[in-house]
């Protein structure tokens, strides 16, 4: 029969759990089989090694000095749970029991160690926690119901949204939570789910501030180990930013779609290359190819040889400038010719950048410029006219009225009046030559400081003791010739209307610039008339000055009008002038 201590010390050997014997400074005197295997050591390795600095890892909280503090106390037994090093290093997590063995004068001699690996155990658990804690701070809804419908599980984001408080109360329904209506029309996907059956949808419900969420819906069955279905898990997707954003990018789109392809110019996006990336209708309906056929082509297939040599040129310009307008002709899929006037601009197309150009069809208005060359070579023509038919007779009655005042009395009664009606008709010959040389075009504008022209023009008029004065300096795009026929025309008018002691004031206005004086003012009842030809409300006047004035302007582009001014003279308002700023 084997003695006690022998039952124990074999017992102590086949111990399913890690039993150790440490002497009081902490040495291994015994560990078991258990003990071996788990720490990864031969036994003779471990024998005669300090425990804790063999196996317990560096920084743990526990020691010789603690246990030994812990046994000596009433309570002679420690439980903790602590982690040991392995051989190759690896942690594991152990619980400890520890018991201390004792003398006759009752003091602890020994440390009766043994342990439990709870090392997957712990993993298990953190793994759960992890999950736990993924599930309750998803920022979807996350649902689990039993076969009978019955709440076991729901996060944080559900229960807010359906008022449920920090836990689930017992026994909680979906038709408690929905309503018996709502849970009505939701049963089937969720039987669905406890047949085993995965689904997915999207539906509206009422939000907790009464609002419409719109949720992506997806269920799928709560399989057991044994494979059978335990309930169903319901995860739901608040989308209803992520639909109204695609809702305005469709409103946004079928706007974009509605005006590329109503408006009555042609429109094409092509890319660095050239190649076409979109064309609207009234691209394919001008040139005469389908949309197919124009997405395959550049603008060097649709621009005449004489326009397509500058193309590369054209894009490196909208590449540095960002937009260009320029002029060009298309040729269409018959080969008729359109001249069109294009205005192109790097755009985003598709998250790329592209060139969009659009291209107005400018046939009329080159038809127009060809008619008004006409006219004005026919002006050019009348002038010519007018100067050599018309002056060569005035210089022959200005000649012999010369020589009458010579053979008569110079005080004669006819003579004044007929050199006055000389004078008028050269006067009337002189305007009318300016209008027609004029004519209704200006040539190239550029920078003109106002100041400078007007002092220019100042110098050139008869002025007397009339005084002027520049409000404001500033510079306008303009024809510098044809400007100065404008203030010369303004000065003449006002001289010979308020008198030659009048003060002329030159201003800017938003988008223009006015002159006026402090003479009588314009009727106004005749503000409008005073534009037209041949008016005039004075004797010497021949009533071609204003109209030359307002025939310059309208050829710039600007509207000139005639008002009061605060001095209660004259002032006129030019307006749709391109000021430089």
């Amino acid at each position: 029969m084997e003695t006690g201590d022998a039952i124990a010390r074999k017992a102590f050997e086949k111990a399913a759990t890690i039993m150790v014997v440490l002497d009081a400074d902490g040495v291994i005197q015994r560990i078991n089989d258990r003990g071996c295997q788990v720490l990864g050591y031969d036994r003779s390795a471990l024998l005669g090694a300090d425990w804790f600095e063999t196996v317990v890892p560096a920084g743990s909280d526990v020691d010789l000095d603690a246990l030994l503090g812990a046994v000596q106390g009433n309570e002679s037994v420690d439980i903790h749970e602590n982690t040991v090093r392995t051989d190759d290093g690896e942690i594991r997590c152990i619980k400890w029991h520890v018991t201390g063995l004792r003398d006759d004068a009752g003091n602890v001699t020994e440390l009766l160690v043994s342990g439990s690996d709870i090392t997957e155990r712990e993993e298990t658990e953190r793994r759960l926690r992890r999950y736990e804690q993924t599930v309750e701070s998803s920022t979807n809804q996350l649902a689990v119901v039993d076969r009978e419908y019955t709440y076991e599980l729901a996060n944080r984001n559900y229960r807010r949204f359906h008022g449920l408080g920090e836990e689930i109360p017992a026994e909680l329904t979906i038709a408690d939570v929905y309503g018996t209506e709502t849970f009505e029309a939701i049963k089937p996907a969720v039987d669905r789910a406890l047949a085993g059956e995965s689904l997915a949808y999207e539906t509206t419900r009422p939000g907790p501030d009464g609002d419409d969420r719109t949720f992506d819906v997806r269920y799928f069955p709560l399989v057991a180990d044994d494979d059978t279905v335990e309930g169903a898990v319901a995860a739901l997707r608040e989308v209803t930013e992520q639909r109204a954003r695609e809702r305005e990018r469709r409103e946004t789109r079928d706007t974009f779609e509605g005006l590329f392809h109503g408006i009555n110019d042609a429109v094409f996006v092509h890319d660095f290359d050239g190649q076409f990336l979109a064309v609207n209708e009234t691209a394919r309906e001008r040139l005469g190819y389908d949309e197919g056929e124009l997405l395959g082509m550049t603008p060097w297939d649709i621009d005449a040889s004489e326009h397509a040599d500058s193309i590369d040129e054209r894009i490196e310009t909208i590449l540095e400038e960002g937009e260009l307008t320029f002029e060009a002709v298309h040729i269409t899929k018959a080969g008729e010719q359109i001249p069109v006037e294009i205005t192109s601009s790097l755009v985003t197309y598709f998250g790329e950048e592209a060139i969009l150009s659009v291209a107005r069809d400018i046939t009329d208005r080159k038809e127009r410029e060809r008619q008004l060359e006409r006219e004005v070579d026919r002006l050019a023509e009348f002038a010519g006219v007018i100067s050599h038919d018309l002056r060569n007779p005035l210089n022959v009655a200005q000649s012999r009225l010369t020589l009458a005042a010579e053979e008569c009395d110079e005080d004669h009664e006819h003579l004044k009046p007929i050199d006055r009606a000389l004078g008028r008709m050269e006067a009337i010959i002189e305007d009318t030559l300016t209008l027609a040389r004029q004519g209704e075009t200006v040539g190239e504008t550029e920078p003109v400081h106002v100041a400078d022209v007007v002092g220019q023009c100042w110098g050139a008029v008869a002025t007397g003791e009339a005084t002027l004065e520049i409000v404001d300096e500033f510079a306008i795009w303009a024809d510098r010739d044809r400007l100065q026929h404008v203030f010369e025309n303004l000065f003449r008018n006002t001289i010979e209307h308020a008198g030659n002691q009048a003060t002329i004031r030159i201003g800017r206005l938003e988008g223009g610039f006015y002159i006026e004086d402090d003479g009588q003012g314009i009727d106004p009842a005749d503000r409008e008339r005073v534009f037209e030809p041949g008016y005039t409300t004075q004797e010497r006047g021949t009533g071609f000055g204003l109209t030359i004035v307002r025939q310059i302007a309208e050829a710039h582009g600007w509207t000139v009008t005639a008002t009061d001014a605060e001095t209660g003279g004259t002032r006129f308002e030019f307006i749709g002038v391109n000021i430089v700023e």
